[in-house]
């Protein structure tokens, strides 16, 4: 074996003599050009890393000045803030902006008729998915019910469902702008669904004069709203969902008394708006919404007496103007089918103005307007009231017909003061302008003349770094005895804020009730007597919202 290896292996060696220097001739050949590719790639990599130095160059100004243009925008009108409002996103930071962004008193471009759109710090503005034109997306938050109306403290209770339209083409205001400060000129091309919400819960305990004490723990809020936006930047709308919490059957809703079983959901509002504010001050709504009628801001839990008498929800058609600046005139005017009417039928024979100026000085601001409704039967206040069968339950009552002698028009005056983003001052006054029929409401044996008058003055202030605000608060009515409304009120409240988008309350009311010798009657219908003496109620409140 071994032999016949061996002139294999010399064949072998001598053929590996022969080829070695053709495989080096290769091998020097492959080098050289490995040489040449290795220097072109070098040279492209120089020239990458130029661009590369380039690109990061243009991005850092891009980005400087995109931070600048934000920066401006910020100031010049607020992002997003929570509303109702979810109260805390740092109270020190929301002072400091509040004389660009107006957290309240309508003092800049932003802010309305008693209502500031939100905002003041971190990225609170809403999420645009500017990658995917013409596509429709689903976000959440923030909570946009209605917008921060008390400024000292962005701490509220009861905000004001009117101008709501208005302040939500403000949010649409800030949206656009914000695109275009990130380069998106195409605005249109994005269209976008934002659902937001909150939930509250109160504890009640009434000391009530005349009769037995009662305590109670309740749902009382659970809201939904879905707002609109594009694909055109002129239309947008809202839908509001929100829960019953009544009783049961006093209300006229379900066959059942338990509140648990009764539990329905239905449209509290529902408008379009066409509109936008950042080329056109002229604005207008269709739909069922609360008409500008009033404002009825409040940092009270408690609904304040103006709102509890003028406050009116209709399906309506609004046009209205607010211009974009400081110290400026402001003003709707709507029409809407009456619920009460004289004649065999209703038709559309309600309507009414709203005018308004907003203004700030240094470091005082605020808003005064006054409006006027061709017919108050139609506010909710007067439509329903909670009491038992057989008596005056409003005019939209089981008992009556909301066929009334004649229309009665109402006014209403208002004014909001902002000092120093520390202390606030609300008041309002509601009264009809002539007195009811005495057929359909009386009080002390005389057609009735509805009023009521509410005032509130509160200072803001840190506490263990949360938000914190105290309030004190005075309400009168007259010839409001047939809407259980009491003769005055005088109340207490302390706000705050322990958890981002919560707001903690405790307020303390104390009512005086008409004297216990006045009468009063609705749709020739008794009213319950009234004990003349005061009520004493302790509410605890809190709410979430996202």
């Amino acid at each position: 074996m071994r032999l016949r290896l061996t002139p294999l292996a010399m064949s072998l060696c001598f053929l590996n003599i022969v080829t070695m220097p053709a495989f080096a001739t290769t091998k020097t050949q492959n080098v050289d050009q490995l040489s040449q590719q290795v220097s072109q790639l070098q040279k492209e990599v120089s020239a990458l890393q130029g661009e590369v130095r380039s690109t990061k160059k243009q991005r850092i100004r891009s980005a400087h000045h995109v931070k600048k243009a934000n920066e401006e925008q910020r100031q010049q009108s607020p992002t997003f803030y929570s509303n109702h409002q979810a109260p805390y996103s740092s109270h020190q930071t929301a002072k400091t902006n509040q004389n660009a962004a107006a957290a309240y008193s309508n003092t800049n471009s932003n802010s309305i008729s008693g209502v500031s759109t939100l905002p003041t710090s971190g990225s609170t503005y809403i999420p645009v998915d500017i990658d995917v034109p013409g596509q429709s997306f689903v976000s959440s938050g923030p909570y946009i019910g209605v917008p921060l109306q008390f400024s000292g403290s962005n701490l509220i209770i009861n905000t004001p469902s009117v101008n709501q339209d208005v302040a939500l083409l403000k949010v649409r205001k800030n949206i656009i702008q914000r695109l275009r400060a990130l380069g998106v000129s195409e605005v249109q091309d994005h269209s976008h669904i934002l659902l937001s919400g909150m939930i509250e819960g109160q504890g009640i305990y009434k000391d009530i004069g005349g009769g037995p004490n009662s305590s109670d723990i309740d749902l009382t809020n659970v809201t939904l709203d879905s707002y609109i936006l594009g694909p055109s930047e002129w239309v947008s709308g809202l839908m509001s969902f929100t829960y019953d919490n009544s009783p049961g059957t006093a209300t006229g809703t379900f066959a059942n008394n338990s509140r648990t079983f009764n539990s329905r959901v239905f449209v509290k509002q529902g408008f379009i708006t066409i509109g936008n504010l950042t080329q056109s001050p002229i604005y207008g709504s269709v739909g069922q919404y609360y008409v500008p009628f009033g404002s009825y801001s409040s940092i009270m839990v408690s609904s304040p007496l103006t709102q509890m008498l003028g406050r009116t929800k209709a399906r309506a058609i609004l046009v209205g103007v607010s211009p974009q600046k400081d110290n400026t005139l402001y003003g709707a005017g709507y029409i809407f089918q009456g619920i009460t009417h004289v004649g065999a039928t209703n038709r559309v024979n309600n309507g009414g103005l709203n005018l308004g100026y907003r203004f700030s000085h240094s470091k005082i601001g605020g808003d005064i307007g006054a409006g006027v409704i061709a017919n108050i039967a139609d506010s909710e206040g007067m439509q329903f009231v909670s009491n038992s069968s057989n008596i005056f339950n409003g005019f939209g009552g089981p008992n009556s017909t909301e066929k009334i002698s004649h229309r009665v028009p109402a006014y209403d005056i208002r004014g909001t003061l902002d000092f120093g983003s520390t202390w606030d001052f609300i008041a309002e006054y509601i009264m009809a302008s002539t007195s009811f029929n005495s057929n359909d409401l009386t009080m002390n044996n005389h057609g009735a003349k509805p009023q009521a008058l509410d005032t509130e003055l509160s200072y803001s202030f840190q506490s263990f770094s949360r938000p914190t605000s105290i309030g004190i608060g005075y309400g009168m009515s007259k010839d409001a005895l047939a809407f259980q409304f009491p003769a005055q009120r005088y109340s207490f409240v302390a706000n705050t804020s322990i958890w981002r988008d919560t707001l903690q309350s405790l307020e303390f009311r104390h009512d005086k009730n008409y004297a216990a010798s006045s009468v009063a009657t609705g749709s020739n219908l008794p009213v319950p007597t009234p004990s003349g003496k005061a009520d004493n109620v302790i509410t605890a409140q809190f709410d979430v919202y996202f």
